[in-house]
């Protein structure tokens, strides 16, 4: 389905935006692709305005295009091709992101589904750079991680980033409520492992709507509880209007801690021995096979401290 995925509140011109671009902790920022809402010569006015004030600054190689969610015919293929190739009669050098889990099911494009899945680069390219797959796909199959990749042109600037969202459920990792806590953490570590370049998570505040924000948090029918919701509304505890961060977000951070460590000892070392640690601990060997104690992450980051 299309989406209207932006990461900043603020538009382009706006004095905030430059600061808020420019913050080395953002890794990578949406836009939002203003002609979704309408078709208007004035949609297409305001995006064409909005690369161009954008393109020449120095965090523009952080920006990306989030135009379609899970394609799933020749049809929406052709729909992302077509935004694309209007953004890049803007911006050559703009990148798009694509999410899927499938290849086009009204196309023979492999003998089998999986081999579809993996062909979608070539129906896609160049109109997308940055490849999302659902980790739901890869299942326990690490190996399949390979095949994936192998279909990607990185010289070029492609990349692969993966994705959570409502799957894989227990006991692989992800960010439901229930979970345990370092199924939450391992989902950064299931990254590290597989060499993903980013990671999308679809929704960080999408509980159902409320009249008021001190009204009792509720969360979207059909979704596995806490599903697309990482912090609260300040109101529902306090008088406060500042966000409050879930349990669940303080663990996605130390598991991007955890990857900075691993970082910095491939760094000294190898990324193929920052692997060998992170399975030598026993802190993660597989979406199945990870740590249910915080012990060995204590290890591991112990001997990234004493090696780096």
């Amino acid at each position: 389905m299309r989406v209207l995925a932006y990461t900043c509140p603020w538009p382009a011109d706006h004095p905030k935006s430059e600061e808020y671009y420019s913050n080395p902790r953002l890794a990578a920022y949406a836009l939002p692709y203003a002609p979704i809402l309408s078709g208007s010569d004035a949609a297409k006015d305001s995006l064409r305005k909005e690369v161009e004030m954008l393109k020449i600054k120095d965090h523009w190689k952080k920006a990306y295009f989030y135009l379609w969610d899970e394609p799933l015919n020749m049809e929406q293929y052709e729909v992302i091709r077509s935004m694309s190739r209007e953004i890049q009669t803007y911006a050559p050098d703009a990148r798009v992101l694509t999410t899927y889990y499938c290849g086009p099911t009204d196309a023979q494009v492999a003998p089998s589904t999986f081999e579809a899945f993996v062909k979608v680069p070539n129906l896609l390219r160049p109109h997308t750079q940055i490849f999302c797959t659902s980790e739901w796909v890869l299942g326990t199959r690490e190996d399949l991680v390979n095949d994936i990749t192998s279909e990607l042109q990185p010289e070029n600037g492609e990349e692969w980033w993966t994705y959570v969202c409502m799957g894989p459920s227990d006991p692989h990792p992800n960010w439901h409520l229930g979970m345990r806590g370092t199924q939450h953490r391992a989902v950064m570590w299931r990254v590290w492992k597989e060499g993903g370049t980013g990671f999308l998570y679809w929704g960080a505040n999408c509980y159902e709507k409320a009249i008021v924000p001190s009204a009792e948090i509720r969360f979207r029918r059909g979704l596995p509880p806490g599903d697309g919701v990482l912090f609260y509304p300040g109101e529902v505890f306090s008088s406060s209007h500042e966000p409050v961060a879930s349990t669940r977000l303080e663990r996605l951070l130390s598991g991007l801690q955890d990857i900075e460590y691993l970082k910095l000892y491939s760094e000294k070392f190898s990324r193929e021995e920052s692997i060998a640690l992170l399975e030598k601990t026993g802190v993660y060997l597989g979406p199945e096979r990870y740590t249910l104690d915080h012990m060995p992450v204590d290890m591991m980051r112990a001997e990234i401290y004493h090696t780096c």
